[in-house]
């Protein structure tokens, strides 16, 4: 493990650029147009290549009681933006989306959250790779597994394919379903 300006910081390859994949959620607003202002915003960045979504799901919010429905994805891309600079990045989207950030659990118009970046983990300076509560949220494994169901979480060393049977198996609730194939 290296230091790096303070952040714990891992890696078993530093030279290639990394794959990442964030999670993207909306329940305010015209969710269609939020996710697709996202997906403009990201790629007329320049930063982002090869972006790939899954199939986009609604799903119940997560201790936010008398929230609409969420929309959640997950998109996967090629970026040279580090860690830090790909999270600034993805607050401004957030904020020219109209995301105001007030408390934990509330409603959003957009939310991009970084899931994994590489094989990297990174802890400190208010941000956490690999995102540290993926592995309970079936919003989030399931359109994972529809990107990428082998990916391994360099944490636990299991697939997204058995975090996601592990979260069903012990929550007992009906699979999400996707709602459309792709945005």
């Amino acid at each position: 493990m290296q230091a790096l300006k303070g952040l714990e910081f891992e890696s078993s390859n530093l030279k290639t650029m990394p794959t990442v994949f964030i999670g993207v959620g909306s329940n305010l607003g015209d969710r269609q147009k939020n996710f697709e202002f996202a997906q403009k915003e990201m790629l007329e960045s320049g930063a982002v290549r090869h972006l790939r979504c899954s199939p986009v799901y609604e799903t119940e919010p997560v201790n936010g009681e008398g929230q609409p429905l969420y929309w959640n994805a997950v998109w996967s891309f090629d970026t040279d933006l580090a860690p830090h600079d790909l999270l600034r990045k993805l607050h401004n989207i957030e904020a020219m989306a109209g995301r105001m950030r007030r408390a934990p659990n509330e409603a959003r118009v957009l939310d991009l959250d970084i899931l994994f970046y590489g094989d990297q983990k990174w802890a400190g300076s208010g941000l956490v790779i690999p995102h540290p509560r993926l592995h309970e949220r079936e919003f989030v494994l399931a359109p994972f597994c529809d990107l990428a169901p082998e990916w391994e979480h360099p944490g636990f060393k299991k697939t997204m394919k058995e975090l996601l049977n592990n979260v069903r198996a012990t929550h007992n609730e009906r699979p999400f379903v996707a709602l459309r194939a792709k945005l």
